[in-house]
């Protein structure tokens, strides 16, 4: 099984394995999902049924694990492709040809994280390229930085796929028996503790110093009740509804003034409806393809807003000036969330009211990007998963059809999403003025905080010490070597007290000592390589 298949068909497994990420990363299609190329594979290659036995047993491994807000999991989109072809080859019977190819396809997966890692790293330039074209003021410079953040995404699959597929298994497979133990540990640390950044970068749009208590809850309640993410985030929304329902509201002074400084532009708005469906289009299609741990999603964010930006302010030192505003740090769930968040953004970037859009963007990407995911990740994709994976054990192409089905229903509701957003957004600007702005904003911050005290935990659980100290002591009369973990010792201080140091760490340093996102970035991938190699982390 060491040979490999011609180069025409590795070119084009290749180039499905560039496709697939990007419309993940784009619409949201499933195509990357293992059965959808599983069955891909197989017909490619002749042999249906392998890629949906290959693809089906991946999809049951892959149950209950996302990538939560930059979170890196086995690649197993790549460990079908390549597995299907490689047991393709063989010729061998079903049962055997599968066995051969997910001896394959498991550790090529297990492989492919620390690709991701180095994907989603080098997609930090383009960002600081969209800086740098922003700063010159060059519309054009600054499209191609985003458009061309897709790379490092569709490149890190797209090429070893290519090279796995044309050369055979045993180049591959020794090319990641080879790989020394002490980077394979260091790249994984890194991998675990990155998303620490992202954390780090929205807490400090939070009022956490004035609602932590929100943050607590949230924390005990996965820490030390176990409560899964979509209980926690019912429980935030009914915590945070009785907690302001019982909360006077604030219409004093401060809020006259508020209101008396914020004059509406009533004058008919210069953005027709081509330009928000041209905007619509743009944040479905492409909001992450340019994702980076820096600031996420925030390059694609600003060129999807960017045709009503231009309309609004058509003077190029103004135009420039509001695109910049919109290339700060924002994450929150792409299909579910984000199209309404961005909807009612424009909705206020057409009236004006860039203060209160900025301001409700960051509030309510929390709240959304816990609900968000749990709903999409948790509750929906296992059941999907576990019937698609049945069918396609069985034989039956319907388990694809019902993974694509899954995806596609994501990306139908993210139109609705959006002219609901922009319809709610022009109505909170007519709200300005009896203080429902600020009162929304405190209820999305403090249920943003709320999820956040489980989400932190949940997606860096896996941040842990192996390191254990022994010590001689006498136990009745004998002298016994007894062994201490420190992690154990972590737990009964604080469980996940790690993962709580290093965010807040990277919240003190960009909130206190004004350290830049890439310098914090910089500081925790040299953590993660050093601290994995030793065995530290």
């Amino acid at each position: 099984m060491s040979n490999g298949l011609g180069i025409g068909i590795s070119l084009l497994l290749g180039i499905w394995a560039y496709v697939a990420i990007v419309a993940d990363l784009g619409p949201g299609w499933t195509l990357d999902d293992p059965i959808v190329s599983g069955l891909f594979v197989g017909a490619v290659v002749g042999n249906i049924p392998l890629g949906l036995a290959i693809g089906g047993t991946l999809e049951l491994m892959s149950l209950g694990l996302w990538t939560y807000g930059g979170a890196t999991i086995p690649d197993y989109m790549t460990g079908s492709i390549v597995g299907t072809a490689f047991a393709s080859v063989s010729k061998l019977p079903l049962a055997q040809a599968m066995a051969a190819g997910m001896a394959i396809a498991v550790p090529v997966s297990l492989f492919m994280t620390q690709l991701d890692i180095l994907g989603r790293s080098a997609t930090t330039v383009f960002i600081h390229g969209a800086d740098r074209a922003v700063e010159k003021q060059d519309d054009a410079a600054f499209t191609r930085w985003h458009l061309f953040g897709q790379l490092p995404w569709g490149l890190s699959r797209g090429v070893p796929v290519f090279f796995a597929v044309w050369l055979g298994s045993g180049p591959i497979q020794t090319l990641i028996n080879n790989i020394p133990a002490w980077l394979t540990r260091g790249l994984g640390t890194m991998g675990q503790i990155l998303p620490a950044l992202g954390f780090g970068i929205l807490l400090t749009f939070l009022p956490i110093e004035k609602w932590w208590t929100f943050f607590v809850l949230g924390f005990v309640m996965f820490a030390y009740l176990n409560v899964p993410l979509l209980g926690i985030a019912l429980a935030a929304l009914a915590v945070v509804i009785i907690y302001f329902s019982l909360k006077p509201a604030q219409a004093g002074e401060q809020q006259a003034e508020e209101a008396a400084a914020i004059k509406v532009d009533e004058t008919k708005s210069p953005v027709t409806h081509g330009d928000l469906v041209n905007a619509m289009w743009r944040h479905i299609l492409t909001l992450q393809i340019s994702w980076n741990y820096e600031r996420m999603q925030a390059l694609g964010y600003a060129w999807s807003i960017a045709p009503i930006l231009k309309k609004v302010y058509p003077g190029k030192d103004e135009y420039f000036a509001a695109l910049k505003r919109h290339m700060v740090f924002y994450n929150t769930a792409p299909m579910v969330g984000s199209p309404t968040i961005f909807g009612a953004d424009c909705a206020l970037e057409e009236k004006r009211q860039s203060e209160v859009g900025d301001s409700l963007k960051v509030a309510l990407m929390g709240p959304f990007a816990g609900i968000g995911d749990t709903v999409t990740a948790i509750l929906m994709k296992p059941i999907f998963a576990v019937f698609a994976a049945s069918m396609a054990l069985a034989g039956s192409v319907g388990g694809a059809w019902l993974m694509l089905l899954l995806g596609f229903t994501w990306f139908g509701f993210a139109f609705p999403g959006f002219w609901l957003g922009h319809r709610q957004g022009l109505g909170l600007v007519r709200q300005v003025s009896s203080g429902a702005i600020t009162r929304i904003t405190d209820m999305a911050s403090t249920a943003a905080l709320f999820i956040m005290g489980g989400f932190i935990p949940s997606i860096l659980g896996g941040v842990r010490t192996p390191l254990e100290f022994t010590k001689k002591v006498m136990l009745e009369g004998k002298e016994v070597i007894q062994s201490v973990k420190l992690q154990d010792t972590f737990d009964k201080l604080l469980p996940y007290l790690l993962p709580l140091v290093i965010t807040f760490s990277v919240y003190w340093l960009l909130k206190k000592k004004h350290w830049t996102n890439l310098q914090v970035l910089l500081l925790l991938v040299a953590i993660g390589l050093v601290l994995g190699a030793l065995r530290i982390l």
